[in-house]
């Protein structure tokens, strides 16, 4: 499959490809609405857009519709799905070592680029539609102080809604 000229194939070789839009469309919105809410609106929005996705993504599998259609992923993709998540979670971990202030411009926007770095793992298994779109959004935040971060919250929200839907509506094509 060239992944260029063959989007309509892309969520048959990525069958996590709709779940995992899904789950970008949720966390995005989650995002968008924290950065436009303010400092104090980050974190709640983060968690109420993750537990949406997760909601959904279980309802999702118990269901099969996350797959309906698209046959099963493959071994290797479900081995690449938990090494960028147990690489999430230790990057996190390291952020939250290096970078004591929680409240920080630069926390949030290492958690960003964090989040972007897992994104490239997952492109095994999910696709390649998300990811350098976020750690560029990220990196430009960390080398531009003059960008304020609730921005790149902001944007890095309306990337991850953007992709998320696009995974979406390619895997019913």
């Amino acid at each position: 499959m060239d992944l260029f000229t063959d989007v309509a194939g892309m969520a048959r070789t990525f069958p996590l490809m709709r779940g995992g839009g899904a789950l970008l469309v949720l966390v995005g919105l989650g995002l968008v609405v924290g950065g436009i809410g303010g400092r104090r609106w980050l974190l709640p929005g983060l968690i109420t857009g993750a537990a949406l996705a997760v909601l959904v993504m279980m309802v999702g599998g118990i269901t099969k519709t996350v797959f309906d259609g698209l046959g099963y992923p493959a071994i290797y993709q479900y081995i690449a799905f938990g090494v960028g998540v147990v690489a999430e979670v230790g990057l996190v971990n390291l952020v939250i070592a290096k970078v004591p202030d929680r409240e920080s411009r630069e926390f949030w926007l290492w958690i960003l680029l964090v989040v972007g770095v897992h994104f490239l793992i997952l492109a095994v298994s999910h696709g390649p539609i998300c990811g350098l779109l976020c750690i560029l959004n990220a990196g430009l935040g960390l080398l531009v102080p003059a960008i304020p971060y609730r921005a790149s919250w902001i944007a890095d929200g309306a990337f991850k809604v953007t992709a998320g839907g696009t995974m979406v509506w390619l895997s019913y094509l």
